[in-house]
């Protein structure tokens, strides 16, 4: 039997607290019109074992592929395999061939599944539907399990957190930039997630290019960010700001010389009203 319903009705924190305390088997859909986006969420006894988001599927191969993890003829070979009849998971293949750690592989599979419970659970409007029971294998090309309470815990904490960090890093459009080096005489102390991220910032890519590029979270890159930019160590520019500046220099520009063009024809009260818009 499918329980579904309105996210105005039960929001979607509430969806998943009622699956995890019942301790549910099954699939949650979550589609929002609004969005112009779906999620799926895979549930074994009430813990999630895998998901996926529309607008941002990161299938775990080409996630890892961007965090430059394995190159893409690694992720041909271990296609290959599967098309050949491995029965092997993706990542179990990886693993297998050294391409990848157990340990790095249920890192990249836990933040694909916390990426998408964070966004879904942040949905006001919506429809859910839950399906109960499992078909088989479930659609994952690793096995991993997440307790539910804990994902609703980190997501109630980074929603705090982000009105923090979103003073500083309003959006993940921006693009970071070494600050001028200032000799204080004292080593440079930073964490090795800092050090790493650091390495990366070079003017052209933006908070998300980061993300992708280092294969973390949108939240930690931009928490990292934060802390270096209030440290001075970055600057952050932003060119949608940069580009409505150069507009409206554009236009102030023109409107000054059409109000030149009206006093040197003999017309001042439209040169007068030109000048008004103008100010």
């Amino acid at each position: 039997m499918a329980i579904e319903g309105p996210l105005k009705e039960l929001s979607a924190t509430d969806v998943f607290q009622l699956l995890d305390l019942s301790r549910k088997t099954g699939t949650l859909r979550v589609t929002s019109e609004l969005r112009q986006n779906a999620g799926t969420v895979f549930f074994e006894e009430g813990a999630v074992v895998g998901a996926s988001i529309k607008s941002n599927p990161h299938p775990l191969g080409r996630f890892l592929l961007r965090a430059g993890r394995i190159t893409e003829a690694d992720l041909q070979r271990a296609r290959a395999l599967q098309g050949a009849g491995d029965q092997r998971l993706l990542g179990e293949i990886l693993v297998a061939q050294g391409l990848l750690t157990a340990r790095d592989l249920a890192r990249f599979v836990r933040q694909q599944i916390e990426e998408v419970v964070f966004e879904l659970v942040g949905w006001s409007e919506g429809y859910f539907t839950f399906e109960e029971g499992k078909r088989g294998a479930w659609p994952t090309e690793a096995e991993t399990r997440v307790a539910t309470g804990f994902l609703l815990m980190e997501a109630a904490r980074r929603t705090d957190e982000w009105s923090r960090i979103e003073k500083k890093v309003t959006h993940l459009g921006l693009l970071p930039r070494l600050a001028p080096v200032v000799d204080t005489g004292a080593p440079l102390e930073l964490l090795p997630a800092e050090w790493e991220l650091l390495s990366m910032v070079d003017g052209r890519r933006t908070v998300r290019d980061l993300s992708e590029v280092l294969g973390r979270s949108e939240f930690e890159v931009a928490r990292t960010i934060f802390g270096l930019a209030t440290a001075g160590i970055i600057l952050l520019d932003d060119p949608a700001r940069q580009a409505m500046e150069v507009a409206g220099r554009v236009d102030l520009a023109v409107l000054l010389s059409e109000v030149e063009q009206l006093m040197a024809i003999g017309d001042p009260e439209a040169a007068r009203q030109a000048a008004q818009q103008a100010a």
